[in-house]
């Protein structure tokens, strides 16, 4: 989690002075503080988030209490919860309501304002319910420590706050988004007048604040008294400032547009937290780095920084988390990482890192969390790794890594995460004796090359959580029953085993395994026999992965699986009809049937306005007739993939509903479809890809496909379209593949764009075999961008990535036809061929 570990300045409760026991509140403190509670409900806390570095979000609770519920006019104020009275006067100088309940609008007016002594205000974690931060506050003269964060308040933050010269702490942040807008926002010469104003400031968290601003010189010349600065999420742009001498904590992450490269660090410096996740800062870490000797968190994750990592890293003898992952370092790890005895923390995942782990490595006595994987490293890993004591997490996916796993890792007691698949270790898989104690909870050694039985060792793993096995060649037979001692299996995955055994899929959910939620063996041989035997009512299976299982009729078991979200039975062979009862499973999110041998649906149901399925992907199928009209009413779905089969009649004028609710892909090639492509993409705002290829479509392109701002494919090949160019699509800001070929587009490609960016993210166009006519205008590509443009070629992405949906295609290249089943987003391709076209090529 961002942030969790940054050095708190902002202690929600830090406002601490001691009360003498004969001080009397001054009856004008107590009747604006009273005045201050009736403006606010009590209620409990909205739920808070805060970001997780790969993007997304995680909920956390606050503890709260409403203090202000105790406040009674009867009473000394001095000795109410949440305030701070000076001994001899029994004016207010502290108020605490952080996490208190409140809830309600913020008055301009407040009588907050009254309380003119104050030094220290703290609203934090509260709801104020989109209010504005009061101007009035400039008041407050005497205040020198401000928290407003996570506290609900909209709009631009008032410059009056800035009137608050004494301040030495300020806190504005927030995790709260409204409609993925970030809650407050600054205006531009914001900072530079903080930097100007507020002088004695010590402390500032800003964070989740549009600010959208470089961060100027001033702030660092200035603020001289500064000892930690956050700004994450807040749009900032521009280079990386230099550093300030006494500044001991920065945090910049997630500002994606702050660029530049790192200066070079001096040796008066106090720095001993640095993140700069998320940026784009770029080239290489200076070797200077080493001057920062007080560090303890380095984070770069997901920067743009090449070359190789310095070998002055180790000499930062104080650092306890190295995060240098999701970056372009290439080379080997250095050796001198053996001198950081301090570490807890090495990320190195998703980078180009080369050759052996250096055996030091695997001494580093405080080691908690070691992540390598995505990288390029090879050899075997040491045989002894006792001095690993404390290791807790390890991560070695996606290397070259050879050899055997030595089994010591096994034996390692804190170990709770132990990940090494898709390597090429091989081998028999040697647990060892594995002590009782073992806290290992998720274990993934799939894809690798190990050969012979799973040890039954594996059985005394039990607290594994997740286990992977997937593409084990066992060579002979498997006793499904090791892993009936593994009560708290969550997660089963055993696909591709290559063992003799026909797997018993009653026999795994009438097993011990009561808590598997995940269970995944397409690629074996599966047996659905003595089905009525099988109690599967209490199961709490939520995925079920049967594909290539050599299935010939549909699984009656999955009827009594109720907390059922995912089916996969693609690639089988089953034959018949789809029973009328899969489509009334009440929790079924994504079904997969392709590459089978379905002929129809049995008893479809006509209302299905209450379902939750969001996928459904029949293609490759021997589906015939009219597409069933209650399709039309699934809310929440977001993927139709009907291709390859024998639907017939004319593409339904009701899928509008799917289109302007909720629909991503909608795919009907390679069907019999007739009559004019419906004029139904009015709204289709988040529709990505459309293909209706090879049908028998006539008439001319729907021109609401104009409203299709999201789309990234269009595929309307083989069809008899009889239209112009579609050259209103132009400013589709998102098309990356549009395929037109071998229908009856005619007339002239001479246009003029209307737009500065013509076609922006085109990469891809086929409009061969058309009856285009004339010459091709001398400036015709100079507008295609993307076609001009190499990409990012540091990480290989295909058009749909691994989301919903995957993009193939056939392109012809010297009359040869190329399939393509996904296609990279680099690719770029123009096929102008089996036109009436004349003149000469353009340059452009």
């Amino acid at each position: 989690m961002i942030g969790t570990i940054f050095i708190l300045f902002f202690s929600i409760s830090s406002f601490s002075y001691t009360c003498a026991s004969l001080t009397l509140c001054r009856p004008d403190q107590r009747d604006a503080l009273l005045q201050f509670k009736s403006e606010f409900e009590l209620r409990s806390p909205p739920e808070f988030n805060d970001e997780v570095m790969q993007g997304g979000w995680i909920s956390f609770n606050v503890t709260s209490y409403p203090k202000t519920k105790s406040w009674e006019n009867n009473t000394d104020c001095c000795y109410w919860k949440g305030i701070t009275c000076v001994a001899n006067t029994g004016v207010v100088i502290g108020l605490d309501l952080s996490c208190s309940c409140l809830h309600g609008h913020f008055k301009p007016d407040s009588s907050l304002f009254r309380l003119r002594h104050l030094r220290s205000l703290n609203l934090a974690y509260n709801d104020f319910n989109g209010s504005s931060i009061p101007s009035e506050i400039n008041k407050l003269m005497g205040l020198q420590r401000l928290n407003l964060s996570h506290s609900s308040f909209f709009g631009k933050i008032p410059t009056e706050i800035l009137h608050l010269t004494k301040l030495v702490s300020l806190d504005l942040s927030s995790t709260s988004f409204i409609n993925s807008q970030t809650l407050l926002a600054t205006e531009k010469p914001f900072l530079s007048q903080l930097a100007q104003n507020l002088t004695n400031l010590r402390q500032l968290d800003m964070s989740y604040v549009s600010i959208s601003s470089y961060i100027p010189q001033v702030v660092i010349s200035n603020l001289t008294s500064l000892r930690s600065i956050r700004l994450h999420h807040c749009h900032l742009f521009g280079k990386f400032p230099p550093l300030s001498p006494t500044i001991r904590s920065i945090d910049l992450s997630v500002n994606p547009h702050l660029e530049s490269s790192l200066p070079e660090f001096s040796a008066n410096n106090s720095l001993v937290y640095l993140d700069l996740t998320d940026t784009s800062l770029s080239g290489n870490i200076p070797y200077s780095i080493s001057n920062l000797k007080h560090l303890k968190v380095l984070r770069f994750y997901n920067c743009k920084f090449t070359k190789k990592i310095p070998s002055s890293i180790g000499n930062l003898s104080h650092l306890n988390i190295l995060d240098l992952s999701s970056n372009n370092f290439a080379g080997e790890i250095p050796p001198s990482f053996q001198n950081l005895n301090r570490m807890t923390e090495l990320d190195l995942w998703k980078n180009k890192l080369t050759g052996k782990i250096p055996t030091a490595l695997f001494n580093l006595p405080k080691l908690s969390v070691l992540m390598l994987d995505s990288n390029q490293f090879t050899g075997t890993l040491p045989p002894n790794i006792t001095s690993l004591s404390n290791l807790n997490i390890f991560y070695a996916s996606s290397n070259s890594f050879f050899g055997t796993i030595p089994s010591t890792f096994f034996n390692i007691p804190s170990l709770e995460t132990f990940v090494l698949n898709d390597n090429q270790f091989n081998g028999p898989l040697e647990i060892g004796n594995i002590s009782s104690m073992s806290k290992l909870r998720t274990l993934d050694l799939s894809k690798n090359n190990f050969t012979g039985p799973i040890p039954r060792s594996i059985s005394k793993l039990v607290n594994l959580v997740t286990l992977d096995l997937s593409y084990f060649n066992i060579r002979g037979p498997l006793d499904i029953g090791i892993f009936w001692h593994l009560k708290s299996l969550d997660y089963l995955r055993l696909s591709q085993l290559n063992t003799t055994t026909t797997i018993d899929i009653n026999a795994i959910l009438s097993s011990p395994l009561k808590s598997l939620t995940s269970l995944d063996l397409s690629g074996n041989n599966v047996s659905l026999e003595n089905v009525s035997s099988v109690s599967t009512h209490t199961s709490q299976l939520e995925y079920l992965n049967l594909s290539s299982c050599g299935i010939t009729v549909f699984p009656e078991l999955i009827r009594s699986l109720q907390y059922i979200n995912t089916i996969d039975l693609s690639n089988n062979n089953i034959k018949g009809q789809v029973p009328a009862w899969l489509w009334r499973l009440p929790e079924l999110t994504n079904v997969h049937l392709s590459n089978n041998s379905f002929s129809g649906f049995k008893e479809f149901p006509k209302d299905l306005s209450r379902t939750k399925i969001e996928a459904t992907y029949l293609s490759k199928n021997n589906f015939s007739g009219e597409i069933p009209r209650s399709i039309c009413d699934m809310g929440s779905l977001r993927v139709v993939d009907l291709s390859n089969n024998n639907f017939n009649g004319s593409v339904p004028q009701c899928l509008s509903n799917l289109i302007k609710r909720s629909l991503l892909v909608l795919h009907l090639n390679n069907n019999h479809f007739s009559g004019k492509l419906p004029d139904i993409f009015l709204n289709g705002s988040i529709l990505r890809s459309l293909n209706v290829g090879h049908n028998q479509l006539v008439g001319k392109l729907p021109r609401s496909l104009s409203d299709c701002s999201t789309l990234e494919v269009l595929n309307i090949e083989h069809n008899r379209i009889k239209d112009i160019f579609p050259f209103w699509l132009e400013s589709l800001p998102n098309l990356h593949v549009l395929i037109l070929r071998s229908n009856e587009f005619h007339g002239s490609l001479q246009y003029h764009p209307k737009v500065s960016s013509f076609f922006p993210q085109l990469r891809i166009i086929d409009i061969s075999d058309n009856d285009f006519t004339g010459t091709l205008p001398s400036d015709f590509f100079m507008y295609w961008k993307a076609m001009h443009s190499e990409g990012d070629r540091s990480e290989l992405k295909y058009i749909g990535g691994d989301t919903y949906y995957q993009v193939s295609m056939v392109l012809m290249n010297k009359g040869i036809e190329m399939n393509y089943t996904r296609i990279l987003t680099l690719l770029t391709a123009i096929n102008l061929s089996g036109n009436r076209l004349q003149g000469n090529i353009p340059e452009s």
